[in-house]
């Protein structure tokens, strides 16, 4: 299947803000970063180069696309989103404060995340890694009312 993602790397005028976008495509094991846009197009800061990046999809491969803004405070916050061969999105993780943590999709694709850290050199940039299972209390046994130990 075929999808169009979003890659740039712009600069504000003032300097203040900056915006990185990339594509990291997962195939056969192997990492293939998508870096400079195939087709021009509108970035979110004026300073730069954007565009998009059109990628065909077989049954098996995994297209990450990683979004990085930095901050005026010099804090670098984003989201990395994996998208399967059919085009829908699997897994995102939100970036913040040298943490990921979960948003939304199954934690079994974590690994395609990692993956994509190791191609674009980010992977020291990640202290801290969340990906567990949302709601309810951690470590709790199903039906377990929490009174035991009182």
């Amino acid at each position: 299947m075929k999808i169009s993602l979003s890659v740039e790397r712009t600069k504000s005028r003032s300097g203040l803000h900056a915006r990185s976008a990339s594509v990291v495509l997962i195939s056969g094991g192997r990492a293939k970063v998508f870096a400079k846009p195939e087709r021009p197009g509108k970035g979110t800061y004026a300073k730069g180069e954007a565009g998009s990046v059109s990628l065909d999809l077989a049954p098996g491969d995994m297209a990450v696309h990683v979004v990085l803004t930095l901050t005026p405070r010099k804090s670098v916050k984003g989201y990395i989103a994996v998208y399967d061969h059919q085009g829908s999105e699997v897994l995102r993780v939100k970036y913040s404060r040298f943490k990921l943590r979960l948003s939304r999709g199954d934690p079994s694709y974590s690994w395609v995340v990692e993956k994509a850290l190791e191609a674009l050199g980010l992977s020291k940039y990640v202290r801290r890694r969340n990906y567990g299972a949302r709601g309810g209390a951690k470590g709790a046994a199903k039906g377990s009312s929490g009174a035991e130990g009182r």
